[in-house]
């Protein structure tokens, strides 16, 4: 392709592994080949067998990008709100806005992602990625809590990952349109204001 807009050397590498991820959330890892993604990204077939020797480096990389990028988000919002004095309820609408707006905006690289993450339960080789990000959300939950006067804020964080992990693979199947005000906020509200208050569990 000899377009004066197609990127040359190493910028290729970011067109290549968005199209991997646009594939991996529209069809799947099965849908990722050389060619596949070469099309996606509008570059020569020369440019991904390149950079990328084989299907399983750019699942990993595509992996590594995203896992980096989603986190890089939390840090910032969690950089940004713990200095502040917080009660749970306002800690519980920060992260929800923020989450929400960006599940809104690009739903199919949230779909990659899982994809992702579920593929690195049959491949040993992304499962050290999976373990990474994991790992990295909940030291950023960890670390919310702890701003929002968790009591115990280490063990806290896993149940706050689940949660949060749930609600949008939930609004990724089914979408609904009020997701931020009629689902994801409340229930977050009333998770952060029972571990960070003491509040008892509602029992049903």
């Amino acid at each position: 392709m000899n377009g004066t807009n197609v990127p040359k050397g190493a910028a290729r590498r970011d067109p290549i592994l968005r199209a991997t991820l646009e594939l991996i959330g529209e069809r799947g890892p099965d849908a990722v080949t050389h060619r596949a993604v070469a099309e996606r990204a509008g570059l020569p077939l020369a440019a991904t067998t390149y950079w990328f020797e084989s299907k399983e480096q750019l699942l990993q990389e595509a992996l590594r990008l995203v896992a980096r990028e989603e986190t890089e988000r939390l840090e910032r919002l969690v950089l940004d709100l713990a200095p502040r004095e917080l009660d749970a309820g306002v800690w519980a609408r920060a992260v929800a806005a923020t989450l929400a707006a960006d599940l809104a905006e690009d739903p199919v690289r949230h779909v990659a992602l899982i994809e992702l993450v579920l593929e690195g339960t049959r491949r040993p080789w992304l499962r050290d990625e999976v373990v990474r990000w994991h790992a990295a959300h909940l030291r950023l939950a960890e670390m919310g809590l702890r701003a929002a006067g968790s009591p115990d804020p280490g063990a806290d964080a896993a149940l706050v990952v689940a949660t949060l992990t749930g609600l949008v693979l939930g609004q990724l199947a089914i979408p609904q349109p009020d997701f931020e005000e009629a689902i994801f906020r409340p229930a977050l509200e009333r998770l952060f204001a029972s571990l960070v208050e003491g509040a008892p569990a509602v029992s049903g």
